[in-house]
């Protein structure tokens, strides 16, 4: 049965809210309302997440005050909803994509709707134990958010390093053992000689000044110059008419760059976490232990 939002709420001795969040589309939301006779009552709607949408939850809901909602933790869009429901006089709780998922398997099976996924949420609190979400301080939220892009960032570095690894392991795994374990050095000589001829016809001087360089308290360094420049001739001479080296140095130059931008990535990041400051890191920890933490 479909219920107006102008329904008298006093015969309601209790309410479940499920809100199914979306991104780019409309929150499907669904309130059962459980009358003192045990009837159960069903109100869907859609709302959408913009401003006028919010408004428009806030007064379907405002009748229900008290109202513990439920809605899975879709990117950020619980902030909102979040900030509705209390406007509402209620509370939102978050629940666990993967229990979500497994609560709609048990009710549904394989069915899935964004109408499914309202009415399985709003029957979450016959299972789980459902406790209402504490807002995070502005700068509590900001700081979550440039750690977590900072984590990303550190992720996406670590992903093109692999890539380079990977490239110079098949191109010229004799250079880059040559570097000894030196990351530094390697991005520093594959940074300044892309192509393996060029570095294999490098002034000896020049090789060895950039290395000495990025290559602390190392005793070698004349003998791993000549590793590296021997290196770079004997696979120049090897892949001669099998490989284009011109375009493997276009790669290499890419590798390079990827990693940079990440690294850059990481300091902007790391600027912007410390200048919103440490906090109070207690009630932090406390708020990242949330279902919202990570999204």
């Amino acid at each position: 049965m479909f219920l107006d939002s102008n329904t008298e709420s006093t015969a309601v001795a209790h309410v479940q809210v499920g809100i199914d969040a979306a991104v780019v589309a409309q929150h499907h939301v669904c309130v059962r309302q459980f009358g003192a006779d045990g009837q159960v009552n069903v109100c869907r709607f859609r709302v959408s997440p913009t401003l006028a949408g919010l408004r428009t939850l806030t007064k379907r809901l405002a009748p229900y005050p008290g109202v513990l909602a439920v809605a899975e933790p879709t990117s950020m869009t619980w902030l909102g909803l979040a900030v509705a429901l209390q406007d509402a006089g209620g509370d939102l709780a978050l629940v666990g994509s993967r229990h979500a998922a497994r609560l709609r398997g048990a009710i549904s099976g394989k069915n899935k709707s964004d109408v499914i996924d309202a009415d399985v949420l709003a029957r979450a609190g016959d299972l789980f134990a459902l406790d209402p979400l504490v807002l995070p301080a502005p700068a509590q939220l900001a700081l979550r958010r440039a750690w977590t892009r900072r984590g990303a960032a550190v992720i996406d570095g670590n992903r093109y390093l692999r890539r380079l690894i990977s490239l110079a392991r098949w191109a010229f795994p004799d250079l880059w053992s040559a570097f000894g374990g030196s990351l530094p050095t390697a991005v520093a000589v594959l940074g300044r000689w892309l192509h393996l001829e060029a570095l294999a016809a490098a002034r000896r001087s020049s090789v060895t000044a950039v290395v000495a360089e990025h290559t602390r308290g190392v005793g070698d360094v004349p003998a791993r110059v000549e590793a590296i420049r021997s290196g770079a001739a004997a696979w120049a001479q090897f892949w001669a008419g099998h490989l284009d080296l011109d375009a493997l140095a276009w790669d290499v130059s890419e590798h390079l760059a990827d990693m940079a931008m990440a690294t850059a990535r990481i300091d902007r990041a790391t600027t912007q976490a410390r200048d919103i400051g440490s906090g109070s890191m207690a009630m932090i920890r406390c708020w990242c232990r949330s279902p919202a933490w990570g999204r």
